[in-house]
C-alpha cells in the first residue's frame, strides 16, 4: 500500500479542498490519505470523512498565516517567548509556523506505522489536482521532486531568495541563485529514502528554529537538500517531462492539452500530479473540453 500525507489548518473552507480529494478519488487511486489536521471546521471533517481520509488532529499553537509584517512581527516574539520562557518542556514543533511542523508530523507518523508504505508522497492541499493515479508513475527508488518553471532561476524570486536565507546562509544563497528552484509541496519517495528526508528536514528546521516559528523555512531547506544532493539518488522532473506540473509562472499553449483536455508532458502523457493550478487565469475557457478531474475548476475565470 501507497501513503499520501497531507496537512490542513482552520481557515480553508470545504470547497477548497474538495478539489484534491476529489480528483485523487476519481483517478481510482486507492492509497491512504492522511490528513494532518488543525482547528478544522465540521464541514471540512464532514468531507474529509466522505472520501476516506484519516484525519489525525495536529494541536498547532504556533504563528497563525498574517500578511502584515507587523502583526507577524508581533505574533512571532509571541511564539519565540512561549517556547523559550514557559513552554521548554513541550514538544517544540506545535509552536513552528504550520509548514515547519507539519514535517515532524510526517516524520512521526511514518516512524510509528506498524505496515510500511512502499511509496510516500508528501503533498500540499489546497491547490493540487490529480490528473490520473499519482502512483501510476513509474517512480524509480529515491526521491522525486518537483523543478518549478525553469525560465526563472532561485536568484530571480525573492520567495526562494528569502528561504534560503532565513534556511540556510548567504553564502549557500549566492552559490544556488543560478539553480532551478525546486518545489517542496510534492514529494514522491519510498519509505526509507522518505525517513532520510524528513530526518533532513526536522534537523534544519530545529537548527534554524527562531525563523521555523516566524516563516515557512521549507521550501528553502528543500531547494538545499536536494541540490547539494544530500539524498541519493534524487530525481528532478522539470514542468512538461515527468508526474509534477508545478504552474507558477507556467505558460500552458495549446499543444499542452490532449483531445479531452488533459494536461499532457511532451511526449503526449498525461501530467498525473498538477500543483499551483490556481496561479495559472483562464486555464480552461468557457467552451473548452474540462476532464472529470477538473470538476471543480471555475471555468469562467
Amino acid at each position: 500500500m501507497n501513503t499520501i500525507l497531507t496537512s490542513t489548518s482552520g481557515g480553508l473552507e470545504a470547497a477548497a479542498i474538495e478539489p484534491f480529494f476529489y480528483s485523487l478519488r476519481a483517478s481510482g487511486c486507492k492509497a491512504d490519505v492522511v490528513v494532518f489536521a488543525a482547528n478544522i471546521s465540521a464541514e471540512c471533517q464532514a468531507l474529509l470523512k466522505q472520501y476516506q481520509a484519516t484525519v489525525v488532529d495536529f494541536d498547532y499553537r504556533g504563528m497563525p498565516s498574517l500578511r502584515s509584517l507587523s502583526d507577524r512581527l508581533r505574533a512571532g516574539s509571541r511564539a519565540a517567548y512561549r517556547y523559550y520562557r514557559r513552554r521548554r518542556g513541550e514538544n517544540t514543533s506545535a509552536y513552528l509556523f504550520f509548514n515547519n511542523a507539519r514535517f515532524f508530523c510526517y516524520r512521526d507518523y511514518l516512524l510509528n506505522m506498524r505496515e510500511k508504505p512502499g511509496l510516500v508522497f508528501l503533498s500540499d492541499l489546497r491547490d493540487v489536482v490529480f490528473q490520473t493515479d499519482p502512483f501510476s508513475w513509474p517512480f524509480q527508488p529515491g526521491i522525486s521532486v518537483a523543478v518549478e518553471c525553469t525560465s526563472r532561476k532561485i536568484k530571480d524570486s525573492w520567495a526562494a531568495v528569502k528561504g534560503l536565507l532565513e534556511s540556510t546562509s548567504v553564502r549557500e544563497t549566492f552559490r544556488l541563485g543560478r539553480h532551478d528552484i525546486v518545489c517542496a509541496g510534492t514529494t514522491m519517495a519510498d519509505y526509507g529514502t522518505m525517513m532520510k528526508y524528513l530526518e533532513l528536514m526536522t534537523a534544519g528546521i530545529n537548527r534554524r528554529f527562531f525563523w521555523g516559528l516566524l516563516d515557512g523555512i521549507d521550501q528553502g531547506l528543500h531547494t538545499y537538500f536536494t541540490h547539494n544532493r544530500l539524498i541519493s539518488p534524487t530525481h528532478y522532473y522539470t514542468n512538461w517531462t515527468g508526474p509534477f506540473l508545478t504552474m507558477d509562472s507556467e505558460v500552458v499553449l495549446p499543444k499542452h492539452k490532449n483531445a479531452e483536455g488533459y494536461l499532457c508532458n511532451e511526449d503526449g502523457s498525461i501530467v498525473p500530479i498538477v500543483h499551483q493550478y490556481d496561479r495559472v487565469k483562464g486555464l480552461y475557457q468557457p467552451g473548452e473540453k474540462v476532464p472529470p478531474c477538473w470538476k471543480y475548476y471555475p471555468v469562467t475565470r
